[in-house]
């Protein structure tokens, strides 16, 4: 944002501040609470799941909204039949406004934030974190004098870090997540993430019969790197050694289909003819993915590196290979983690093509004592019943 943007946004912020604190007088409707993901521009990730779970109960009182900033996203939430509007319209204000919680997953800006004071407001966040976040991470421009002093205490409502509670998956993460987000340790939710709830669904996808009917007895693997701030985006197909004809023979020879995605914040994995008809190499954009976790339930083994995504996948207890090729790198200039990396990874941790090929050669060896997930599955995700959408719904109404 340029210099004249910004005055222009704190100017108009400036004559804001009594409508922030005047919204304190209007009494919030108990049973009216707005959703939104992802910075009201998808429709998607925890919200979207808690958001759908109160839609199947028969004999809920409640209200559910989604509050969008995308005409695409309203038009398909409302063509499933749900009540939508968009953030800066009458109704959506006005909803937010009324909405006794306020329930998000990316921050207050996936809805009308600007409406949401007297309101409780509950952070699903997206997923839980190896790398640190929110407050925790000290690369952050949250810890900027403008922020800590100018923004937090003359324009709260532009200050992020005022949420009421945070969800977790498990108790080794909420500490952390209680920091990250500001919100003292009775203040965490201790359900499960909603959007986990996907891998405990039966129903095989469609896109993955379609490459098993095609690739016969393919083993399907999934390759999600996290982000890089302060950096270009990079992945493995970056890599000096990284050869694509190699790696098409190898995963003929192995019968395996490897499908990437980079994260939905700097997915920059796309290049013209990535894949080709017939190829066992599958790029997938953001467009083309509504929810990685169904996709993800799946696959037969994961490759990531720093991603949430690892917890995730262990509720299925399948392989995992640490792509940890920028370790030193990632820590120094990215992000730091809250866990020794060593320690807390469920299989082998490589540095380049040549030990990934080693790595899923032997990838489904019942021997290999590096690849078992049962263990880490029981410390970083307390719940394995597709129960978290239920769990955490009972804990918002009792707030």
């Amino acid at each position: 944002m340029n210099h004249l943007s910004s005055l222009i946004k704190y100017v108009f912020f400036t004559f804001f501040v009594p409508i922030w604190w005047l919204q304190k007088l209007l009494p919030r409707k108990k049973r009216l609470w707005v959703f939104g993901a992802w910075y009201g521009h998808q429709y998607s990730d925890n919200s979207k799941y808690l958001f759908e779970y109160v839609h199947t109960l028969q004999n809920s009182e409640i209200k559910a909204v989604w509050i969008t900033k995308n005409s695409d996203v309203k038009r398909k939430v409302s063509n499933l039949g749900f009540k939508t509007y968009h953030a800066n319209s009458i109704k959506g204000i006005w909803s937010t406004l009324r909405a006794s919680k306020v329930i998000v997953s990316s921050g207050k800006r996936d809805v009308s934030f600007l409406f949401t004071h007297g309101a409780e407001i509950v952070q699903l966040w997206h997923g839980n974190p190896m790398k640190k976040i929110g407050l925790d991470d000290k690369y952050s421009a949250v810890h900027s004098f403008f922020q800590q002093v100018i923004v937090k205490h003359l324009f709260p409502f532009a200050y992020e870090y005022t949420f009421d509670y945070v969800v977790s998956n498990a108790q080794i993460f909420s500490i952390d997540m209680a920091s990250a987000f500001g919100v003292n340790a009775d203040r965490i939710l201790e359900t499960g993430s909603p959007r986990n709830d996907a891998f405990f669904r039966d129903k095989f996808e469609d896109f993955h019969q379609h490459l098993k009917n095609e690739f016969i007895d393919a083993k399907i693997v999934y390759y999600l790197p996290t982000f890089r701030n302060h950096k270009s985006a990079v992945s493995l197909f970056d890599l000096s050694d990284f050869d694509r004809s190699k790696l098409e023979k190898f995963l003929n020879k192995e019968n395996i289909v490897l499908i990437s995605k980079g994260h939905f914040v700097d997915n920059k994995l796309v290049e013209e003819n990535f894949h080709g008809k017939h190829s066992r190499l599958i790029h997938l954009v953001n467009d083309q993915v509504d929810d990685i976790n169904l996709l993800l339930k799946d696959a037969d083994a994961l490759i990531t590196d720093y991603s949430g995504a690892y917890f995730d996948f262990l509720l299925t207890e399948r392989p995992i290979i640490f792509a940890a090729f920028d370790y030193e790198a990632y820590v120094s200039e990215s992000r730091e983690l809250y866990f020794n990396y060593a320690e807390i990874v469920s299989g082998p941790i490589v540095k380049n093509w040549t030990e990934l090929y080693h790595a899923m050669c032997f990838l489904w060896e019942e021997d290999n004592k590096l690849l078992s997930s049962k263990d880490k599955n029981s410390i970083f995700n307390k719940y394995h019943d597709g129960d978290n959408s239920k769990r955490l719904f009972k804990k918002i109404q009792q707030i």
